[in-house]
């Protein structure tokens, strides 16, 4: 999937907006372009707190607020590692679907892919007559460096 140009996205976000009514902000884009321009997974806090320091002066109910416009929109993912908290990534930067390995030790999110991954959830949807319109896939566990790090200190 290649990624769409940034005018195109930020035009569907307008579009979005004023068809629900919603002002277009230059807050509300400046928050589009936050979310798009990082290859993480942000919490609402930590954009609210990097807008802040990069001298916005975008209130934290606003990031909430925009946040929600943008997962309706289909240009953010709302993600949920199980952390009691929603963490947010960029839904339309090319690379299209995947699926999250998370580490419980230092909470590190490695992203992946994998066709098998894909066919199956297709037949167990297949299977139950389930019209499929997407899924979140995530893998617990210890990453590499975390277990190194196990492995030096009981030495």
């Amino acid at each position: 999937m290649t990624p769409l140009p940034i005018g195109t996205i930020e035009r569907r976000f307008r579009l979005f907006l004023q068809g629900r009514g919603l002002r277009v902000t230059p807050e509300r884009i400046q928050i589009l372009y936050a979310v798009l321009e990082t290859e993480e997974h942000l919490q609402a806090d930590e954009l609210a707190f990097r807008l802040k320091r990069a001298g916005s002066r975008v209130s934290r109910a606003t990031v909430y607020r925009t946040l929600v416009h943008l997962v309706e929109a289909g240009l953010v993912r709302k993600v949920d590692f199980g952390e009691g908290h929603a963490h947010y990534e960029n839904a339309v930067k090319g690379d299209g679907h995947h699926d999250h390995l998370i580490c419980e030790t230092c909470g590190k999110v490695i992203e992946f892919l994998d066709p098998q991954v894909e066919k199956i959830q297709e037949e167990i949807a297949a299977r139950y007559q389930f019209l499929l319109t997407g899924h979140q896939f995530q893998l617990s566990g210890t990453c590499e460096d975390c277990r190194k790090q196990l492995v030096n200190n009981t030495d």
